[in-house]
Formats: structure tokens, sequence, C-alpha cells
């Protein structure tokens, strides 16, 4: 029977794999779950309340609901965001991101039902974004909550946030490797071995949950599809450098429009609704997810002038949204920007060379991995996706190539970093990403030393050495009103010899703070560091509690296991 020590000593370690692998399937089972809830609630109403109409299929609206839908929806989610503090206002990927590495791992439950509330009025009133970042939210959240349920250590409800992120990922698209690659690349923002096992089955378990109520049909109605001809591969690297450009502008719009946050967000929401509702009137395509106009594309039912004018609509209107606080996401949306751009460029090189170029569809997918890509700088999360999507290994090369392109284009010649690096916390750690991120994979319980004992200030010399008797590394002296200090076991030995011993007058005795035995070793070093201490002691109960020490930390022990590793 192992004991609570040993049990939170494996899940620091990551050790604990078939646990954890357990855990990742009840996360990828619930995360699907929802977000299934969720693709229910959104595509369900529209049938039933007008007439078979199909969910994404605005355009067949009239033109006053065109613009009003977009303005009374926006006035609803303003009244419901109004009533919250602005901590429970954070939703969507960007809020997930800083939860997983900012060092609050806790995911607010209270958040994703208001995800779920506002994405969910957002985008069955046409406004202009996409459904894939509120399900990751749903998602995380679903993965926090059993985890904080369990009581597992930080390091374990992080690495089940991002499972959860995976199988939702997973569970929208149908795609599962990409869902793997979206959590590492985006969530966790590395790619290491420590905690994959759980994120895969969950990835695999929420595809599993989506093809038992939906099938396994695709997202989109894709064709075969393939490059014709490798003399097309400069017009698939033109379009790349458009492409990048199109995300460059995207994130920049995006930033600008953050930039207005101190206002009022009823305000911002109304303006949003006024935006979308007046755009919409001449493009209704612009509003919602527009899956199935981006369907319409792959077929090339689209004429050149009208992509052109929802391509800068839909760029431009999405962008702001998102920016000024609309509850939707990112992801679909450049999904779909991306893949208008490509049927755009698809059509001009036709017309430019006919007969010499692949069909409209592949140059919408290969648009499509490219703006989300670039948009989101997860070139490889992008590429598993169309992979997935596509079911059609002979795109790799060209998508490969178009990815990397605009992926360049964008980071470097237009110096733009991820859409969801405008909403991120302003909260950094001091160190090192690198050591940052090392230290967050794993607990407190990594490096604490369990070998120690507690001793009463007024102890006396027969005490302290039948105590020493159980060979300890550390004592522990309790003070009065909670305070402590540490003295390890050679000073004890040398105090011990002295005539006048005393534990109230040892100079050798270091004041000791707790550290939650929850945390992560990051965590536990920022702490560490910001109360100058060397050394701490490790407690179940957060925030400190003398009657339930479990071992002593101290920056030297976990900068030393980063050494070692």
């Amino acid at each position: 029977m192992y004991s609570r020590e040993k049990i939170y000593t494996l899940l620091s370690r990551d050790e604990a794999k078939v646990p954890m692998a357990i855990l990742g399937i009840l996360v990828g089972i619930s995360s699907g779950m929802l977000v299934n809830l969720f693709r229910f609630a959104l595509e369900k109403p529209f049938p039933v309340f007008l007439d078979g109409l199909h969910h994404d299929d605005f355009e067949a609206l009239p033109t006053w609901a065109h613009f009003a839908m977009p303005v009374v929806g926006c006035l609803v989610i303003g009244l419901l965001l109004h009533t919250l503090k602005p901590d429970q206002q954070r939703l969507g990927v960007a809020h997930v991101i800083d939860k997983v590495q900012n060092f609050r791992s806790k995911m607010p439950v209270r958040n994703a039902v208001m995800q779920f509330l506002t994405a969910g009025i957002a985008l069955l009133s046409g406004g202009s974004c996409g459904r894939e970042g509120p399900s990751i939210h749903l998602g995380a959240t679903t993965g926090g909550a059993i985890g904080s349920a369990l009581v597992l250590p930080n390091n374990s409800i992080r690495t089940l946030i991002a499972a959860g992120s995976a199988a939702a990922i997973a569970a929208a698209f149908n795609t599962p490797i990409a869902g793997v690659i979206f959590a590492m690349e985006v969530i966790m923002m590395e790619y290491a071995i420590t905690g994959i096992i759980p994120i895969i089955v969950a990835a695999v378990s929420g595809t599993v949950v989506t093809q038992v109520f939906y099938g396994d049909e695709p997202v989109f109605a894709i064709n075969s599809v393939a490059l014709e001809s490798l003399s097309q591969l400069p017009w698939v690297v033109l379009m790349g450098l458009v492409i990048g450009a199109l995300a460059s502008g995207f994130v920049r719009l995006h930033k600008a429009a953050y930039s207005f946050s101190h206002v009022d967000l009823r305000l911002r929401l109304l303006f949003i609704g006024l935006m979308t509702g007046s755009a919409a009137i001449f493009i209704p395509e612009v509003m919602g997810t527009g899956y199935d106009t981006l369907n319409d594309a792959m077929q090339g039912n689209l004429a050149l002038k009208f992509l052109f004018t929802l391509l800068l609509a839909k760029l431009v209107v999405t962008a702001i949204s998102l920016g000024l606080g609309l509850p939707g996401g990112a992801i679909g949306s450049s999904l779909m920007i991306g893949g208008i751009a490509g049927a755009f460029m698809g059509t001009i090189g036709e017309q430019l060379a006919p007969g010499s170029h692949s069909s409209t569809a592949f140059y919408v997918l290969i648009g499509m991995c490219a703006m989300m890509g670039a948009t989101l700088q997860a070139p490889l999360a992008a590429l598993m996706a169309l992979l997935e999507l596509s079911d059609n290994p002979a795109i790799i090369l060209p998508a490969m190539l178009i990815i990397v392109v605009s992926n360049l284009t964008s980071s470097e010649i237009f110096r733009t970093r991820s859409v969801f690096q405008n909403t991120l916390s302003a909260k950094q750690s001091s160190l090192s990403p690198e050591l940052s991120r090392f230290l967050n994979r794993y607990g407190v319980s990594t490096v604490t030393s369990f070998k120690f004992i507690q001793l009463d200030p007024d102890a006396d010399r027969e005490t302290v050495t039948k105590r020493l008797d159980t060979n300890p590394e550390w004592a522990v002296i309790n003070y009065p009103e909670d305070n402590k200090a540490l003295v390890s076991r050679s000073s004890l030995l040398i105090a011990l010899e002295k005539e006048d011993f005393s534990l109230q007058d040892m100079d050798q005795a270091t004041q000791i703070i707790p550290v939650s035995m929850h945390a992560t070793l990051l965590e536990a070093f920022e702490t560490l560091s910001e109360s100058k201490s060397v050394y701490g002691y490790v407690t179940l109960q957060d925030g400190g509690d003398g009657k339930s020490i479990s071992g002593i930390i101290s920056q030297d022990a976990i900068m030393d296991f980063y050494r070692g590793s």
C-alpha cells in the first residue's frame, strides 16, 4: 500500500504512467462528450426553429436578420459578461495557455460555463469566429477539474489540461494526431516525452466519442487532391508569402483591437455587433464559422471578385471581433480565411495559365493549413490537421513548403507572433524558458527530502539525541505562531557537544516557508525566490500548516535535479 507521499512522488516524477493513462482516457471521453454537446447546441436550433435551415446557412436569412442577429447576440453577451469580475471574463485558448504557462494550473469551472454560453450565443447569432477555441477551453477545464477533484499535484493537472485540449481538437475535427501536436506545440509550448501518453489516449478517446455520435465523416467535403506538377511549386511559394502577410495583418489587427480592452466591455461588444451586422448586409457569408462557404470554395463555385471581397471582410471583421472580446475562437476562422485566400490564389493561377494548375480544392486546403500555421505559429499542428482532414499523403510536400514560407513570412519578415500572445498575462518567469518548461513538468515531491524530524524549541539534550537515532537529514524547530526554522543533522550534532546546548539559541537555524505539495518545481522555486528563502517545508495544506509537514525542499535541490537530468 503506497503512502500519500509515495503516490505524490510517482506523479511528480511522471512515473505513474498507467494511472495517468487511465485518467487520460477519462479526460478524453469527458472532453469529447462536452465538446460534442457544444456542437449539438450549435447545430440543432437552426433546423428546429427555422424550418430545416442548415446551422451555418446564414445567407438564407432575410437581410434584416443579417444585421439584427449579431447586434442582439452581442448585447446579450455583454449583459452576461458584465456581471462577472475581470478574471472570470477570461475565455478561450489564450486563457488555457496562461493557466498552463504561468504556474496557475487550476481552470475555473465558472469561466468554462460562461465560455459555453457566450460562445454559443456568439456563433448562433452569426458572430464571425470559430467554435474550436471555445471547445479547447471546455476540454482543458474538464482535464483540470478531474485533476483537481483527485487532488493531484499541479504538474499532473497541467498534463491533464493539455490532454483535455488535445481531446477537444481531436473531437472537433476528427483529427487525433493534430490534437496531440496542438496540445504540445500551442498549449504546453514544448515537445516532451514526459506526459505524452495521457495526451495521446485523451485525443484518441475524444475522437472515438465524436465518431460514435457523428460518424467518421470529415468536417469539410474534401475530394482527392494533389500537386499536378512540380512547376506549380513557385506558385505555392508565392501563396505562402501572401498568406503569411495576411496572417501578420490578422494578428496585428487583433492586437490593435485588443489595446481597447480598457473600454467598457458592453460598448466593445455593441461595436462588434454593429460592425458584423453592417458587413453582413452586403456579405452575409461573413457570419458564423463560414464552413459552408469554405466547402463551396473547394468545389470552385465562388467567383474571383467575391472571393477577394469575402477574404478582406472576413479577416477584418474576425480580427477586430476577437480582439475586442467576442468569446469565439481564432482556429476555425484562420482555416476559413486561409481557405478563401487559397481559392483566390488558385483561381488567379488558373486564369493566368489555364489548364496548368491543380484543382481549386488543392489550393483551398494548403491555404487553410498555411493560415492556421502562421496565425497560431503552430506549423506542425497545421500540417497534421491537413493530413488527417484530407487523408491524402500526396499533399504533404506542397503543404510543408507553404507552411514554412507562411510562418517565416509572418514571424521573420513582419515580426508577428501567435495571435494568442496578444492576450496572454504579462506575468512571466524570471528563469529561462527552457528551465521554466523543465521545472513545470515535475512536482515538488521529485526533490523533497522526507528524512526529517520535528522538534519543540524547548527540547532537551536527551530528547534531541534520541530523535537523531532515526538518522534524519534535517530537523524542523516549531516555534510559536507557526514560525519554523530548519537545522541540519550535522549542525545539531555539533550543538549537542556544547555544554550550554539549547535549540532556542541555535545560530545555524534557518527560517523556512511553506510550499504546497501540489506545486510544480517551478512554482516552488518562484515561491522560495520571491520570499528570499533557500529552504521550505512541504505541506499538504496550501498556505502552510505546521501539523502536516511532509518534507523539506530547497532551491539547491531543485537546480541539482535540473543539472542532473
